[in-house]
């Protein structure tokens, strides 16, 4: 999972009690549930390049959803790529990423 995830906005990593209980765990690298910790919202998860892959299988739905959650522009711009077809995706993406950045 390394090559998809990147910490953001956390210097040593930790654990984390997720929201069902369950503890995620940083200190020794990305488990292999990242992605689905990834969609709750977890804000020191960052996505790298080559991380659409694992977002092609999601739903145009969830994929807006979790386009409208992304706290980056670099995270819209990979969540995009998983539908590059799409236009609800792709202007989904242009609003958000046009939102992000001004709010810098």
């Amino acid at each position: 999972m390394r090559e998809y995830f990147e910490l953001v906005n956390l210097e040593i990593p930790c654990v984390f009690f997720l929201k069902d209980g369950s503890r995620y765990d940083l200190r020794t690298g990305f488990p292999k549930n990242t992605p689905e910790v990834y969609k709750t919202g977890l804000y020191c998860l960052g996505l790298k390049p080559g991380a659409e892959e694992l977002f092609k299988k999601e739903l145009v739905p969830d994929l807006i959803l979790l386009i409208a959650k992304a706290r980056r522009v670099q995270d819209v711009e990979i969540l995009a790529l998983a539908k590059p077809k799409n236009q609800a995706v792709q202007n989904w993406a242009a609003a958000r990423i046009k939102e992000l950045s001004t709010n810098l």
